[in-house]
């Protein structure tokens, strides 16, 4: 089975980078400015790391790092859905048929946090990481309008950003309602990942790094090797 949650994991890799391939093939760096193609970076990262270490049986990717992947993700997904127009419905397909907007705002969301449900070890995650998850996103903010005062005349990525359409009170705004609901986010991650049983629902894999969990009881023994070896 780690065979296969290997190989699907890796397999996310190849739809990031698909999304991300003006940047990386075509040398567009403009479109590093994008929210949504920073995360699919993000994930290409991520995803190789957990996808060869599902192949090798070797340490994954810790918590922290994976649940903040996971909330990136569903905020791209989130906001392109509910916020950003639709895509163009003459949109041409790029990969098994599929658009840039689906691969990169409903497939790759729904499969990385699929893969966080069913793949990941869970209770590893503090409702602490929520905050520091939010960093992220609000040092975007940080970098969109920065990057407008120093390249005055560049187009701002996304509507909730642009200071020159908002003001600066429009964009305070934005910066509270959506730094708020980022953070809701974080935590309803956390919330999942501590009520779901500590190992994955499919597959296992060596995985020692240390959790919120206070240590075993005295005695205590087995490993997620050994509990590998026996299934």
């Amino acid at each position: 089975m780690h065979v296969v949650v290997g190989l699907f994991r890796l397999f996310l890799v190849v739809l990031a980078l698909v999304g991300t391939r003006a940047i990386w093939r075509d040398g567009d760096i403009e479109g590093l400015v994008y929210f949504t193609n920073q995360t699919g970076f993000l994930i290409a990262v991520v995803f190789t790391w957990a996808g060869v270490a599902s192949l090798l049986r070797r340490r994954q990717p810790p918590g922290w790092l994976k649940g903040g992947v996971t909330l990136f993700a569903a905020i791209t997904g989130l906001v392109a859905n509910l916020v950003l127009a639709p895509e163009d419905p003459g949109a041409p397909a790029v990969f098994l048929g599929l658009t840039d907007g689906q691969i990169e705002h409903e497939l790759l969301p729904l499969a990385v946090f699929a893969d966080f449900l069913l793949l990941d070890a869970h209770r590893r995650l503090r409702g602490l990481d929520a905050a520091r998850w939010l960093l992220y996103p609000l040092a975007y903010f940080a970098f969109t309008t920065i990057r407008g005062f120093v390249s005055p005349g560049s187009e701002y990525p996304y509507g909730f950003v642009d200071l020159d359409a908002l003001g600066w009170t429009g964009l305070l705004v934005n910066v509270v309602l959506y730094g708020a609901g980022f953070f809701v986010l974080g935590l309803v991650i956390v919330g999942i990942d501590r009520i779901l049983p500590t190992g994955p629902a499919i597959g296992w894999y060596a995985d020692r790094s240390p959790g919120p969990e206070t240590p075993e009881p005295a005695g205590a023994t087995g490993s997620p090797d050994d509990a590998s070896a026996s299934r």
